[in-house]
């Protein structure tokens, strides 16, 4: 019987998060592009994602190109109490899996959206070798509701990162807004050069 009711429950999540893989697929690209700020991050490896992690990543926004084939990602990464501007261009292929470079290599999909929060799976491939899957739960606004969070947690358990590694960042997240640095700035520095002056 508990076979029976483990298969059930094993069923009914691949069932959730192949409904939340479609309707991201079929969002409009719209509804993805836009500000974003950084609620929680999980990780398999701590020491990646804790302060001054590189994979500390504090999103600002996502730029959604041809139908979102190509994302183009700005975000702070902060270090000793300071905060670095990066941007990153990531592509999908055919399994819907998005590459993109930053402190190696990396593949992630986009497994769950509302209109005010996303999830995404990242698998990262150091240049030697070490592999760190990390998630990333990303909102409109530093709020989120109990369930949503609830939801989160459990698909981390189901990647095998256990709750105790989901840190909240919303709370510690000090870096500044795109509006401390004009929109076209930002993006004109770092398209002539990876790493932005940093901010403190």
């Amino acid at each position: 019987m508990m076979k029976t009711m483990a298969m059930k429950m094993t069923t009914v999540m691949k069932a959730l998060l192949l409904a939340l893989a479609l309707a991201v697929a079929c969002a409009d690209p719209a509804q993805i592009s836009g500000p974003w700020c950084t609620f929680a991050i999980a990780a398999d490896n701590l020491d990646q994602v804790q302060e001054g992690g590189p994979h500390r990543m504090l999103l600002r926004h996502v730029e959604c190109q041809e139908d979102c084939n190509t994302l183009n990602v700005f975000f702070y990464v902060r270090k000793n109490r300071v905060c670095t501007p990066h941007t990153v261009m990531a592509r999908k292929n055919a399994d819907d899996v998005y590459t993109a470079d930053f402190e190696g290599q990396n593949y992630f999909q986009l497994v769950g959206r509302d209109p005010d929060s996303l999830i995404v799976i990242n698998n990262n491939v150091r240049p030697d070798g070490t592999t760190t899957h990390v998630s990333f739960l990303f909102v409109r606004l530093k709020v989120i509701n109990d369930e949503r969070l609830e939801d989160y947690a459990r698909l981390m358990e189901q990647h095998r990162i256990p709750r105790e590694n989901i840190l909240r960042m919303a709370d510690t997240d000090t870096c500044p807004p795109l509006g401390r640095l004009p929109w076209r700035r930002f993006r004109n520095i770092l398209e002539h050069s990876r790493t932005a002056p940093p901010f403190r």
